[in-house]
């Protein structure tokens, strides 16, 4: 992730990112202008860069995350020999 040093919702990214337990890296710069060359033109900050995915500004960033929640939930939840089961009975 990079971001400013005065972006007040990143500390809650940051938070985020260290609730998932996912291996990343956060860098701050004092400006966009810093990272000419390793972002493309134009970015705004913060970014989260994501494989090949760029997610720009924080509310897209908290949204992604959510996801990324999500999809650690079911995949730790049939990381086991368990059966899951919905409410009518149902294995899932």
């Amino acid at each position: 992730m990079y971001r400013t040093e005065e972006c007040p919702r990143c500390i809650q990214i940051e938070g985020v990112l260290q609730d998932l337990v996912l291996a990343h890296r956060v860098v701050a710069v004092t400006s966009s202008h810093e990272l000419s060359g390793v972002l493309p033109e134009g970015t705004r900050l913060p970014v989260l860069v994501d494989g090949e995915e760029m997610i720009q500004g924080s509310d897209a960033i908290i949204k992604h995350l959510e996801e990324l929640e999500k999809f650690k939930e079911l995949w730790d939840k049939f990381q086991s020999y368990a059966c899951y089961c919905d409410e009518e009975g149902n294995v899932e």
